[in-house]
């Protein structure tokens, strides 16, 4: 056979092969253009935020425009130890009958003293008088007598007079304490602090059968959510009509919300040291009847961790699970976070469910 007249038959097939590959390398750009495209649509439809639910906890993704519009802070928790927290009622109390009893303390003591003079210069008169009588007789019997008569009017109004004041000083250490009382006798620059509206007086009760003891300094959560420290005075002898049990009094520096009369609550640490963490106030949110927080477990992914409220403490809450040292919690803007998330809810914002 004639070699040049195979040689079409070989350039044919040489150009259909060529097409062949031709084609098959357009079919894969095409597919490689149709991914990216479906990616680029993918990531325009899932938007600067989603949420979605991952092994059961809320989880929130954002970008970085997103969080700075949010405004999100974010600070690290460390390991702490703490004491069991007790919350107990307290009042603030009046001072008026303290200054009552101040002002009539002070005017029997003036007029005792006056009692006293006058008893000196009558038993003063009496001894020159008797002596006098005993030498020469040059004073009449009378006049000695009417001496001795007013000597012993003197001493009976020194003797009525120091049995008031002891007498008004039980009173008040049955209404006070002993503590309170010797402010009170003493005129003691503690009572005259209260006096000046610069502290105040708080009675603090422990129910009956408490198994621990008053401690020295309490916090007290003052209405509107502050806080102040108060010291302990003494045992307190009233008791509170709210709450059978044994009441101690407390002292702590005057504030606008402390009016005698108002309800407080004061928190005490109580049995032995635990180890955990503080989760900030600033970091909690409530939903659903229950507290969370928000954990920063990527940089651009938030998730939702429920916060135990069972140990209050000044600064949040104390927790022994549920967190760990070193982890990252939103602790400006967790409201705004929690808000972005209902919205995504609302809109149907991508929300999926991975086990």
């Amino acid at each position: 056979m004639n070699l040049n007249s195979r040689l079409p038959n070989i350039g044919s097939i040489g150009i259909f092969i060529v097409t062949l590959l031709t084609l098959t390398f357009l079919a894969a750009c095409q597919d490689r253009f149709d991914k990216d495209d479906a990616d680029r649509q993918a990531q325009a439809k899932k938007g600067p935020a989603q949420v979605s639910v991952e092994n059961g906890q809320t989880v929130l993704t954002l970008d970085a425009p997103t969080q700075n519009r949010l405004g999100l802070e974010v600070a690290t928790l460390t390991a702490t130890v703490t004491r069991a927290q007790v919350t107990l009622p307290a009042a603030v109390l009046s001072v008026q009958d303290l200054a009552t009893f101040r002002n009539g303390y002070v005017a029997m003591q003036a007029q005792l003293q006056k009692s006293r003079v006058e008893a000196h210069v009558a038993r003063r008169e009496y001894t020159r008088l008797k002596s006098l009588f005993e030498q020469n007789e040059n004073i009449s019997e009378k006049s000695l007598q009417s001496a001795e008569g007013t000597l012993q009017a003197n001493e009976a109004d020194v003797h009525a007079g120091e049995q008031q004041l002891n007498l008004q000083e039980s009173v008040l250490r049955q209404e006070w304490g002993s503590v309170v009382a010797k402010w009170a006798v003493e005129s003691s620059a503690e009572l005259q602090r209260v006096f000046d509206q610069r502290e105040v007086l708080v009675q603090m009760t422990m129910p009956s059968g408490a198994t621990f003891g008053a401690p020295k300094t309490i916090s007290l959560e003052i209405p509107g959510g502050t806080r102040t420290e108060a010291n302990l005075v003494s045992a307190f002898p009233r008791v509170d009509p709210r709450i059978q049990g044994t009441s101690f009094l407390y002292i702590a520096p005057a504030h606008l919300g402390l009016t005698p009369g108002v309800n407080l609550l004061g928190h005490l640490s109580v049995g032995s040291q635990m180890k955990g963490l503080i989760v900030p106030t600033s970091a909690v949110v409530w939903s659903e009847g229950k507290a969370w927080a928000y954990q920063q477990t990527a940089s651009d992914r938030f998730s939702r961790r429920a916060v135990s409220t069972d140990a209050p403490v000044e600064k949040g809450f104390f927790v022994t699970e549920g967190f760990s040292a070193g982890d990252r919690v939103v602790t400006q803007g967790a409201q705004a976070l929690l808000s972005e998330e209902l919205l995504l809810h609302g809109q149907g914002g991508g929300e999926t469910d991975v086990d």
